[in-house]
Order: structure tokens, then C-alpha cells, then sequence
């Protein structure tokens, strides 16, 4: 039973990194389902995981979160963008991350869907930003000045937190696999051939 949780966790955890370059939290789930499956699996089992490890996945969450969330919030307030530019960016961003992965999906999958999320999102916060300068009243080129820092920062942002997402799969799998080592260190018996006592044979003299 423990390898179905095994395998399930292992299967959530890239359909949540998936979600995390829509934009979505998906490095929270990932922090979550980890910290279930320790609780739901204790020390002793195959394939346990520590709970110093859902520390260590959480903080990467914190982390990878922060920076997508500040980054194109950042890039438009850097070049003198608004707050209603910067609410903007951050909501393009995510309707240009749903839109580029399902165009992308419908050209190449996969791969498709992940380009097309990554390029989709920095252009919907480029947009979003340009139409909170022009709603501010400022002038076209100053608009644009502001859409492509966030454009920038939003692909800078979700890169940061794709390769974090990564880091915490990357965990998770050495963290269940050193315990499945470990475990079967403790549990198996050393290789080797047996000796078995024979009887009634006599050395030849």
C-alpha cells in the first residue's frame, strides 16, 4: 500500500509543478501533499519521508512563490508603474499562462503547453501593465516602458520558480529513495553462497 501512496505523490507533485508555470500555487501543493504523505506513511515504512524534508520543501514553496508573485510587481514598479499597473500585471499574467498552455497544448503537447504558458503569461503581464499605465493616463511609449519590465520579470519570476519547483521534486525522490535503501539494508540478508553442513561423507585418506 505504500508504494500506491508512493507513486501517487510522485505523479501529484509533477501535475503541481505543471500548475506552478500556470501561475498557480503550485509549489504550496507540492508542500502540502509532501507534508500528508510524512504524516500518512511514519517513520519505519518503505519509502517514508522525514519531516525535515517538508520543512526544507516548504521554505523552496515560500520561496518560489515570493518571487513569482514580487517580480513582475517589482519590474513595473522599477520603471515608476502604478499599483493598479502592477494588480494588472499579475492578473494578465495568469490568464496569459492558461491561454498560452492550451494553444500550446493543441500544437506540439507537453513541451508545447509549457512554452506557450511561459511566453503567453510575460506577455499578458506586459499587457496588463500597459493598460494600467494608459488607464493612469500616461502616454503610449511610457506605457510600453513599463509593459515589457514586467514582461521581463515575469518570465524571470516563473523560471525562478520552475527550477525551485524542481529542486523540491528533486528532494522528495532522494529522500524516498535513500529510505528505501536504508530499509532494505536493515531488512535484507547478504548476498553470498551458504554453507551447509554435509553428513556422512568422510575425507579419503
Amino acid at each position: 500500500m505504500t508504494i500506491f501512496w508512493t507513486i501517487l505523490l510522485l505523479f501529484l507533485v509533477l501535475i503541481f509543478w505543471f500548475m506552478g508555470v500556470l501561475g498557480l500555487p503550485g509549489n504550496w501543493l507540492t508542500a502540502i501533499a509532501t507534508a500528508i504523505y510524512a504524516y500518512f506513511v511514519p517513520v519505519g515504512h518503505h519509502a517514508t519521508i522525514w519531516w525535515i524534508t517538508v520543512a526544507a520543501v516548504g521554505l523552496l514553496a515560500i520561496a518560489g512563490e515570493a518571487i513569482e508573485t514580487l517580480a513582475s510587481a517589482h519590474g513595473v514598479r522599477k520603471r515608476g508603474g502604478s499599483r493598479r499597473s502592477a494588480v494588472l500585471s499579475f492578473l494578465g499574467g495568469i490568464v496569459g499562462a492558461f491561454l498560452g498552455a492550451i494553444l500550446g497544448t493543441a500544437i506540439v503537447p507537453l513541451v508545447g503547453s509549457i512554452i506557450g504558458a511561459l511566453i503567453f503569461a510575460s506577455g499578458g503581464a506586459l499587457l496588463g501593465a500597459f493598460i494600467g499605465e494608459q488607464w493612469k493616463g500616461r502616454n503610449v511609449n511610457e506605457s510600453l516602458q513599463v509593459g515589457q519590465a514586467a514582461f521581463w520579470a515575469r518570465l524571470a519570476g516563473t523560471f525562478a520558480k520552475m527550477i525551485l519547483g524542481c529542486v523540491m521534486i528533486g528532494i522528495i525522490l532522494v529522500a524516498i529513495f535513500l529510505q528505501l535503501f536504508e530499509t532494505s539494508d536493515a531488512t535484507g540478508q547478504p548476498a553470498g553462497p551458504s554453507k551447509v553442513p554435509q553428513q556422512g561423507a568422510e575425507p579419503l585418506s
